[in-house]
C-alpha cells in the first residue's frame, strides 16, 4: 500500500453587529444612485443581516459622515483567469466577509470614506490575492479580481519504449523491468536535469482492508504480495529527448460522477481542459465529451454525451461555455468502459477529420469503473477496451485524480494502447498534466528511461499475465511527488 496526504484551507467568516439601517442605503436612496436590482437587494440584506448579527455583515466602523456603523457596499466579482466566476472563494475585508456565490459575487460592507477597502480573496487550490478596492461614500462600489490556480510539479509513466520486456527469475520472486516517466514542474515545462538520486521506488505492502490488489493483480483471482526494491534508486537512467511533434486529433472524455464534487471541488479538470485547447498545435483538432450513468447522472445524455464537432486550434475556445456548463452537472455513476468504447468508435469513424492525424482519447477519472461488475468481469470488460483501441490505432491517455482511482485499470488501458498514465495527488497536479499531456500526443515531451529490480519472499510471486503496480517518489527542487506506474508481466 502507497500512501499521500493532501490539505485543504477551510473558509471561515466572521459576523459583528450595526445600527439598524446603514447610512449607505439610505444614501443611496436619496442620491439616486442606480445599481442592479439584484445588487440593491443583496446590499440591502447584507446590512439587515448584518444588524441582526448574521455572518457575513460588518460594523463599529465610522463612514466619512462621521456616523458610527454607517457602512458602504463593496461588489466583489471573483473570476479565473480564463474569466470563469470562482464560486465559494472568501472575500475578508475590513468590516465584514463573504463568500462567492455562483457566479462568483460577494458584496462586502466598507467604509467609504477611507477612500480605498483592503479586501483580501481566498479559495482552495488558487493563489490567495490581496487588493487596495477604491471605495466611495454613498454607493455601491466594484471591483473585479483575477485569482490564479495553485500547480505543483507532477508527472505521468508510460510503457518502456525500448523493446526490453520484464524478466522474472527461476523461482518468480524478483522481476527486472523498465519503465518510461514524464515529469513537469508546476508551469508544465518538462523537468529534463534529474539524476539517479532523485528517483526512489517505494516498497508496497498490500492492505489488508483493500479489495483489489494494491502490489501485483493476477490475470485471475488475485493474490496480492508485498515487494521491495533492491535498491531503491534505478539501477540505471536514461534521458529519451522529445520527438518531432505530431498533428494530433484528440477527444477528451470527463468523469461527471457524483465522487469527483469530493475529488475536484474547485473544477480544475474543467479549468485544465481549457488549458490543454488553448495549448493545441495549428494543425491539432480536439473534442469535448463527459460520461456519468445511472438514475442520478445529469448529463444531457447518459452514459456519454459528446459536444462534437471537431474543432480546431482557433476554434476551440467555443468549447469553453460548455466546459463551464458542466460544472454543476455531476452526479451518478462511473461508465468507464462503455463511455470510452462509445466515444472511441465516433472518434476513429469522424470523416470530417483532415487524413493523417494520430487519434487518441484523454480520459479523466477520479474513480473506477462502477458497472463492469466482479474483479474478473471488469477485467474482460477492460481487455475488450483495450483491443478495441489497439485495433483502431488510438492511443488512450488516463488522467486519475486522488487516492479513489485504480492505477492499474488506468495504467492498463494507457500502456497498453501506447499511451500514458498521469496522475494527481491533488487538484493543483492537473493542470501541469494537462498542459503537457498535448505534448505526449503529439510525441514532443522527453521522458526519463528507467530500470529496476524488486523482490518478493513468496515463490511465484509474479506470474505471467500478472501485472505489477507501483510508485516513484520523484524528488525536484526540494519538493517530492509520487507517480505511479504499472509494468505488464509476459
Amino acid at each position: 500500500m502507497f500512501t499521500s496526504t493532501q490539505t485543504s484551507e477551510t473558509p471561515t467568516t466572521r459576523g459583528h453587529g450595526c445600527r439598524a439601517e446603514s447610512a449607505a442605503i439610505r444614501a443611496n436612496r436619496s442620491s439616486g444612485t442606480r445599481v442592479g436590482a439584484w445588487v440593491s437587494s443583496l446590499a440591502v440584506c447584507l446590512v439587515l443581516a448584518a444588524c441582526s448579527g448574521g455572518g457575513g455583515g460588518g460594523g463599529g466602523a465610522t463612514s466619512g459622515s462621521g456616523t458610527a456603523g454607517a457602512l458602504d457596499v463593496l461588489k466583489v466579482t471573483v473570476t479565473d483567469t480564463f474569466g470563469a466566476g470562482v464560486p465559494s472563494a472568501t472575500v475578508r475585508g475590513a468590516q465584514s466577509s463573504s463568500i462567492t456565490d455562483a457566479r462568483g459575487v460577494a458584496l462586502l460592507q466598507v467604509d467609504g470614506g477611507k477612500g480605498n477597502a483592503d479586501v483580501t480573496i481566498t479559495r482552495e487550490s488558487f493563489l490567495n490575492k490581496s487588493v487596495a478596492a477604491p471605495v466611495k461614500a454613498g454607493q455601491v462600489n466594484e471591483i473585479a479580481v483575477t485569482l490564479e490556480r495553485a500547480t505543483s510539479a507532477a508527472g505521468g509513466s508510460l510503457a518502456s519504449r525500448s523493446g526490453t520486456l520484464p524478466s522474472v527469475n527461476g523461482t518468480g520472486q524478483q522481476i527486472t523491468f523498465e519503465i518510461e516517466l514524464v515529469v513537469v514542474d508546476g508551469d508544465s515545462r518538462p523537468i529534463d536535469n534529474l539524476t539517479l538520486s532523485d528517483f526512489a521506488l517505494r516498497p508496497c505492502t498490500p492492505d489488508p482492508a483493500n479489495t483489489s490488489s494494491d502490489c501485483v493483480r493476477g490475470p485471475g483471482a488475485d493474490s496480492d504480495v508485498a515487494y521491495e526494491p533492491a535498491p531503491a534508486t534505478p539501477e540505471s537512467l536514461a534521458l529519451i529527448p522529445a520527438g518531432t511533434a505530431m498533428p494530433f486529433a484528440a477527444a477528451l472524455l470527463m468523469d461527471q460522477s457524483a465522487s469527483v464534487l469530493q475529488a475536484d471541488p474547485t473544477g480544475a479538470r474543467l479549468f485544465s481542459a481549457k488549458a490543454f485547447l488553448t495549448g493545441m498545435g495549428t494543425d491539432d483538432h480536439a473534442l469535448m465529451a463527459a460520461f456519468a450513468g445511472g438514475p442520478y447522472a445529469l448529463l444531457p445524455t447518459v452514459p456519454l454525451t459528446v459536444y462534437g464537432p471537431f474543432k480546431d486550434k482557433g476554434a476551440a475556445p467555443s468549447y469553453f461555455p460548455i466546459l463551464d456548463a458542466l460544472s454543476p452537472l455531476v452526479g451518478g455513476n462511473t461508465p468507464l468502459y462503455e463511455s470510452v468504447d462509445a466515444l472511441r468508435l465516433q472518434v476513429v469513424s469522424d470523416a470530417a477529420l483532415p487524413a493523417g492525424l494520430a487519434k487518441a482519447l484523454v480520459v479523466f477519472t477520479d474513480g473506477a469503473d462502477t458497472n463492469c461488475g466482479d474483479a474478473q468481469t471488469c477485467r474482460a470488460r477492460r481487455e475488450q477496451s483495450i483491443q478495441g483501441a489497439k485495433s483502431d490505432g488510438t492511443r488512450l491517455f488516463t488522467v486519475g485524480l486522488s487516492k479513489g482511482v485504480d492505477i492499474a485499470a488506468l495504467g492498463e488501458l494507457a500502456n497498453q494502447t501506447g499511451g500514458a498514465l498521469l496522475y494527481a495527488d491533488s487538484p493543483e497536479q492537473l493542470l501541469p498534466l494537462y498542459g503537457s499531456v498535448g505534448k505526449l500526443l503529439s510525441l514532443s515531451l522527453p521522458t526519463y528511461r528507467l530500470r529496476w529490480t524488486v523482490q518478493a519472499g513468496t515463490t511465484g510471486a509474479f506470474p505471467p499475465g500478472s501485472t505489477l503496480v507501483g510508485r516513484v517518489q520523484v524528488t525536484s527542487k526540494g519538493s517530492t511527488f509520487d507517480v505511479p506506474f504499472i509494468v505488464g508481466i509476459p
